[in-house]
């Protein structure tokens, strides 16, 4: 509580008129993204989403197929008949979550694998735009609330930075 209090004292200074200027923000995410980099990992990333959902889709509308021939045909089975095929739609439909989990899993590891060290290095370029803007602070556009006409809005710069610094990417 007491390190808020400090961090919030230190930014109602900052925000003093002295200082107003010196106060930057970035819209980090859509700068990410922005970066022919950014756009790269986003594009494979549709890519692998595109094909996981045909074939979730395509499960998931076999299972609701045949979840619906059993109960059509439920009171029509013996006992055993029916117990068996309700085990097997139990089955499909385990298959079918498990491999929605799965490619949860791998999208989100994909994400991370492409985005992760492009986040690292999209931070030390904000910080080396930040210096050479003359910025005290820079802060992510989504955490501020309210910004005057006086803060700059690095977002631009630090994508041309970026890509510039990283043109093969």
């Amino acid at each position: 509580m007491h390190r808020l209090l400090i961090c919030a004292a230190a930014l109602v200074g900052l925000a003093s008129p002295a200082y107003a200027n010196k106060i930057c923000i970035v819209d980090f995410q859509t700068a990410v993204t922005s970066t022919k980099e950014g756009q790269s990992a986003q594009s494979k990333i549709d890519k692998m989403y595109s094909s996981r959902k045909g074939e979730l889709e395509r499960m998931q509308q076999e299972l609701e197929k045949a979840i619906a021939d059993f109960q059509s045909r439920a009171m029509i089975l013996s006992a055993d008949a029916r117990a068996e095929e309700e085990q097997k739609l139990a089955q499909r439909q385990a298959a079918f979550q498990q491999t929605y989990m799965q490619a949860q899993t791998e999208m989100q590891e994909t994400y991370m694998n492409l985005l992760g060290d492009l986040d690292k290095k999209m931070r030390k370029t904000a910080s080396e735009v930040g210096q050479s803007s003359g910025c005290t602070v820079v802060l992510d556009k989504a955490v501020v609330v309210y910004q005057s006409s006086d803060v700059r809005d690095i977002s631009t710069t630090l994508v041309q930075r970026y890509n510039q610094q990283h043109p093969g990417q």
